[in-house]
């Protein structure tokens, strides 16, 4: 493992990515939902600040995850088509090459989760909506899409078609996302489905509902460091997992 070569590539994969129409057709649809949403806050009386603000997390959401399903997956299929991937294992190893991109993926996200901040920072600032909880919120999800851009790694080296690697991106972000919800039903109601195979598949997926703290950054409730903490390792532990067989799927399929 040569820590610089797996930079060179995080740079690569992440430089590659801005400079995509992806980036900037994302960044323009977080645009029109949050423009949206400030257009009709006259509608929320009393309510303004928490509207715009779930509004603000909601639009970062959804254009991040549409950066990583169309930007991400369709930069791993373009890179392989024209064998550039093919150049860059020539410099770098499988392991390099597989981690730099991970990681250049969730530089990606960052940066335009970053810039989104200042975009909502800026309007919410100016409509007196602003609160520091904010912040919460977003590293919420990031957490989110980073463990989604491990994803889309391992489903890109399984999988020979871009369709199929972001359709099972979409719906690995939408079963982690929503299955806590069918989990809490099966509990009050007998169902065909066993409720330890539905707790199994539940844990096995990455908990969303643990990570997410945007009820938190919309009503301005403070989070405990130690939550953070671990909201935070369970990610990273999270991506460690997914980033194992991604790697020795991808070394296989090069090899």
């Amino acid at each position: 493992m040569d820590m610089r070569r797996i930079f060179a590539m995080a740079g690569i994969t992440f430089l590659q990515g801005v400079r995509t129409q992806t980036f900037r057709i994302v960044g323009l649809l977080f645009i029109g939902l949050f423009g949206v949403a400030w257009f009709l806050r006259v509608l929320s009386v009393g309510q303004r600040a928490l509207m715009l603000r779930s509004f603000g997390l909601t639009a970062m959401e959804i254009s991040a995850l549409l950066l990583v399903v169309f930007g991400a997956v369709a930069s791993y299929y373009r890179e392989r088509e024209t064998r550039l991937q093919a150049i860059h294992l020539t410099y770098v190893s499988a392991f390099d090459h597989a981690l730099g991109r991970l990681l250049g993926n969730c530089l990606l996200v960052g940066a335009y989760l970053g810039l989104a901040t200042l975009v909502c920072a800026g309007v919410l600032w100016h409509e007196d909506a602003w609160h520091r909880a904010f912040l919460l919120g977003t590293w919420s999800v990031f957490l989110k899409l980073a463990v989604m851009c491990a994803f889309s790694g391992l489903f890109c080296t399984l999988l020979s078609s871009s369709i199929f690697a972001s359709l099972m991106t979409v719906f690995t972000y939408l079963a982690a996302e929503f299955a806590v919800y069918p989990l809490a039903l099966e509990g009050k109601a007998k169902t065909m489905l066993p409720i330890a195979v539905s707790r199994t598949v539940y844990h096995l997926l990455p908990n969303f509902d643990k990570l997410d703290l945007k009820y938190q950054a919309i009503h301005g409730e403070s989070v405990g460091i130690w939550f953070l903490a671990g909201i935070t390792l369970y990610a990273m532990a999270y991506l460690l997992v997914i980033f194992l067989p991604m790697w020795r799927v991808f070394v296989r399929h090069e090899h």
